[in-house]
């Protein structure tokens, strides 16, 4: 159940919201970066919360920017740790 509802929620994200949500938590995104989360975000959710979400953060740290990837990889975990009894 859980899963079909954020499948939905994910299909229905757009890039500005990447873009609003980096904002909202001090990241500010080139448009390359939105368009790399976006792509990850859709392709690779299901494993980023329920399977090996290290290799998803390995293959996205060789193409972001170092301070923006600890960054993102912080905020996730704050996320992942705040909302996994919902997942």
């Amino acid at each position: 159940m859980h899963r079909i509802l954020i499948e939905n929620y994910i299909k229905q994200i757009k890039k500005n919201d990447i873009f609003n949500f980096g904002l909202k938590n001090d990241i500010e995104l080139s448009d390359e970066e939105v368009e790399l989360l976006y792509h990850y975000l859709n392709n690779y959710w299901e494993d980023l919360l329920y399977g090996d979400s290290r290799s998803v953060f390995l293959s996205m740290e060789k193409k972001l920017d170092k301070n923006q990837f600890l960054k993102i990889q912080s905020l996730f975990k704050e996320y992942y740790d705040k909302y996994q009894n919902f997942l």
